[in-house]
């Protein structure tokens, strides 16, 4: 179990609880890691989750069920209490572990198992790479497109909208609303002013990945196209879930007008140097 905790280590009412499995070999920080090996049922410890993970907005989304900008945009620790614990047991390279784990029939030998992981891996880094590039785009369209917000007026409004929200929390949480606030006006208008369209079949299909990419997480056997339509269809149903990706495939639209207009430098590095990046 996950709770959201407040600055002041209490749990945050109206925060982030969510039934989560942790898997310990996916924990990036060492010491992080190391203060894992060993809990047992009931036992609870404080996670640094941005720390865990190394700031990877997709794997903490995927684990918290919440979209990857408020990931990204995640400050907390959280309380982590075991409810039980599994071990994994090495398998055979055999057909019954191949279907297992890509459906059955997908792949048949151990030569096909590896060009599969090596294609999921590859998939995996393109994905970081997108992510680095947005996150740099951020960044510098804010330092280029910079305007003055009128704060005192926010702060009372903020104020007056989240009344269980404390002054030291306003005060260390809004430079990131502000922000993200530039960030959205900036958006709006590249959508607006080059007649960018958001169209359903594209929020269906972000909707989609996103749903296969956590089944993956928690479960060994892929889910059939129809059965994940379906969990789709049920999933677009919630007018939260539904605003929340047609924002993610309006930001996915704006960074790629953005790469339209602008050269890029590509560069072929090493992973252990993008990691450093």
């Amino acid at each position: 179990q996950l709770e959201q905790l407040s600055p002041d280590g209490s749990v945050f009412e109206d925060g982030i609880n969510e039934t989560a499995s942790v898997r310990i070999e996916q924990i990036v920080d060492a010491a992080v890691k190391a203060s894992l090996v060993g809990l047992k049922k009931d036992d609870v410890v404080e996670l640094d989750i941005q720390k865990a993970f190394a700031n990877d907005a997709a794997k903490i989304a995927g684990l918290l069920k919440i979209d990857e900008e408020t990931a990204a945009d995640l400050k907390s620790n959280f309380r982590l209490t075991v409810k039980n614990v599994n071990r994994l047991e090495e398998s055979d390279l055999n057909q019954e572990f191949f279907d297992k784990l890509f459906g059955e029939g997908n792949v048949t030998t151990e030569e096909e198992f590896k060009a599969k992981i090596t294609e999921e891996q590859e998939n995996m880094l393109k994905q970081d790479s997108e992510r680095k590039l947005q996150d740099e785009i951020y960044n510098y369209a804010l330092s280029k497109v910079d305007f003055a917000l009128p704060d005192e007026f926010l702060k009372r409004w903020l104020k007056a909208t989240n009344e269980k929200l404390s002054d030291e929390e306003l005060e260390g949480g809004y430079d990131d609303f502000a922000k993200n606030l530039k960030w959205t006006l900036i958006e709006n208008k590249i959508i607006t002013g080059n007649n960018i369209e958001i169209k359903y079949d594209e929020v269906f299909s972000v909707a989609k990945q996103r749903l296969d990419a956590q089944f993956r997480m928690y479960s060994p056997q892929p889910l059939t196209d129809e059965q994940l339509g379906q969990y789709t269809v049920q999933y677009l149903q919630n007018k939260e879930n539904a605003n929340r990706i047609f924002e993610e495939v309006k930001a996915l639209k704006t960074f790629d007008y953005i790469k339209s207009v602008i050269t890029l430098d590509n560069k072929e590095i090493t992973r252990s140097e993008f990691a450093k990046l």
